[in-house]
């Protein structure tokens, strides 16, 4: 058996469980020396292909790999692989965090983690959200495919507060400014009271995989968004090494609205 048929076997043992799998385990399994596992599991965690617990040290099928699959798989392991990260965002931040992706024509809440203490937000875990209104929107239409935007343009867009951006040649600004800085950031936009900064996370393409962001009061979060931003990038930078944006805006941090 060559090497790559042993990592197709290896990586199509992985997607066919659910649960994680030990180096001895996958050894067992696929007939394989389990030091010659061992340097195959390395390599392919250090492309993104895999992904290893860091508590049980077990492995299963990494984001990147599961880019390219079916949009429900991918969501099931990206709530999973990053409910740890999610947590530990929150805590630092002591506000709401939520994981976003792009649904069609809207955006989805595919997780949300909240403080003891937290200013309630309409935002539930597989409810839908505008593209054009508050950050977590925001954020993924600025990193969304041109179809998704004409759409988007294609119709009016509904004012949910008087913070909303309703004029079309003005969103399409405010989201060339987002893809640019590498972030959004909103005050009252969806909802009475909220404010939100997002950030995109990407694959090694650049391709848009999801969106993180924090949420809460806009009296406690306005004056901490470029703490609040640092933090976002960091998490992003944990859950895919390879997405963190590129170029000087990116890298710069500070509110520039």
């Amino acid at each position: 058996m060559d090497s790559i048929q042993r990592v197709t076997l290896l990586m199509d043992l992985l997607l066919a469980q659910e649960d994680e799998l030990g180096i001895r385990d996958i050894a067992g399994m696929v007939d394989v020396p389990k030091s010659t596992v061992q340097r195959m599991l390395a390599s392919l965690e250090a492309a993104g292909w895999v992904s290893v617990s860091p508590e049980t040290r077990k492995y299963r099928i990494g984001l990147r790999f599961l880019a390219y699959a079916n949009a429900w798989r991918l969501r099931f392991e990206l709530v999973r692989q990053t409910r740890h990260i999610l947590e530990d965002l929150s805590a630092r931040t002591q506000e709401t965090v939520l994981l976003l992706v792009l649904d069609g024509d809207c955006g989805r809440c595919i997780d949300k983690v909240e403080p003891v203490k937290t200013f309630k937000l309409v935002a539930e875990v597989g409810k839908t959200f505008p593209l054009h209104a508050a950050a977590c929107g925001k954020i993924l239409l600025a990193y969304s495919p041109e179809a998704v935007r004409d759409r988007v343009f294609s119709r009016p867009l509904e004012k949910f507060t008087p913070m909303t951006i309703t004029d079309a040649a003005a969103l399409r600004d405010e989201l060339d400014r987002t893809a640019e800085r590498g972030y959004a950031r909103s005050v009252e936009e969806l909802t009475p009271g909220a404010a939100e900064v997002a950030v995109p996370i990407l694959d090694r393409d650049d391709n848009l995989v999801a969106g993180l962001s924090v949420a809460g009061a806009s009296a406690e979060i306005e004056h901490r968004f470029d703490d609040m931003l640092q933090e976002l990038r960091d998490a992003a930078e944990r859950i895919l090494p390879s997405g963190a944006p590129s170029g000087p805006a990116a890298a710069q941090g500070g509110t520039d609205e």
